[in-house]
């Protein structure tokens, strides 16, 4: 006798933390300008090893309050 199939509902989980491509990709921009973003403190971002990840929400503010109208 077979057991009865359980259907799952999976709910996607939106992203916090972006790796340098991803952050790349998103901006649209080359690795010195990203970079320059990080020194002068204009997007969040966190360091773990020689890895940097980027903050969703930080990226999506810098380019809120530098969008061209």
């Amino acid at each position: 006798m077979a057991r009865p199939r359980k259907t799952v509902k999976v709910e996607a989980i939106e992203k916090r933390w972006l790796n340098k491509q991803e952050a790349l990709a998103y901006l649209g921009c080359g690795e010195r300008y990203l970079a320059k973003l990080r020194d002068e403190a204009k997007v969040s971002f966190s360091r773990d090893g020689k890895m940097i990840w980027y903050d969703l929400r930080s990226l999506d503010l810098f380019i809120s309050r530098n969008k061209v109208v």
